[in-house]
């Protein structure tokens, strides 16, 4: 049975999904967590490739049939699991992955970079619509791609048209991949968001007009001059840390 609460679309394109895995098989993983395995379709794909696998499957239906084929499957939310599960794998390489529900990719995926565990390029099956929002940069950035590019470096591969799954959903989809920065960004992210979330306020007024009340440094004045979306992540992140 379809669960629409759930937003579940299960994958059915065979050359797409071994075009998928491809891009997993290329990590060499030592495990791969899969969120929202479903029926199984990438899961029996991704047990040839990778010695072993993690399933986090939210539906009781779907979790007790995996788990007559698979040993690790937890039948839980991925949103409400808890990291300290991986502990004991913290020194292999974890790749995650999953065609996500399109009502709660948002906040896998941040959970996920903004982790102790995101290493490693992850690999997500999203609305193209976000998947979009997620790479766009200046002059068209949004919040989304800023609190990503805290931690990552998002880039869309394809895209995947609704045909690939049944049923088929009304929107397009894209596969997306998230690859690690090679240095952490030592902000107070939750400071941050919230700053990043004023200035948004109005995305077609000037940041001066957003940030009224605020006090920068003289250096960042011709910043404030800027419409939101046209700033960089470094020039959000340098009016952040000009605050008087």
């Amino acid at each position: 049975m379809i669960k629409k609460s759930l937003g579940q679309n299960f994958f059915i394109n065979e050359h797409l999904g071994e075009r998928i895995i491809n891009y997993i098989a290329q990590e060499h993983p030592d495990l791969v967590v899969e969120i929202g395995p479903g029926r199984g379709f990438f899961t029996q794909k991704l047990s040839k490739i990778a010695p072993n696998l993690l399933l986090i499957e939210k539906d009781d239906e779907l979790s007790r049939d995996l788990s007559l084929t698979y040993l690790n499957i937890l039948n839980t939310d991925f949103l409400d699991w808890d990291f300290k599960e991986l502990d004991t794998e913290k020194n292999k390489k974890i790749i995650f992955f999953g065609s996500l529900p399109y009502n709660v990719s948002k906040p896998i995926i941040q959970k996920i970079i903004s982790s102790e565990f995101f290493n490693n390029n992850c690999y997500f099956i999203v609305q193209k619509e976000v998947a979009e929002k997620y790479v766009a940069k200046s002059p068209d950035t949004n919040i989304l791609s800023l609190k990503s590019q805290l931690f990552a470096n998002p880039t869309k591969l394809f895209d995947i048209s609704p045909g690939s799954f049944f049923p088929p959903p009304k929107v397009t989809s894209s596969l997306i991949c998230f690859t690690p920065k090679q240095q952490k960004i030592q902000v107070n992210n939750e400071k941050f968001v919230k700053f990043l979330e004023r200035a948004f306020r109005s995305p077609r007024k000037t940041l001066r007009n957003n940030l009224k009340g605020t006090n920068f440094n003289v250096d960042t004045l011709p910043l404030l001059d800027k419409r939101p979306q046209e700033l960089t992540l470094d020039e959000y992140l340098f009016l952040f840390n000009n605050l008087i």
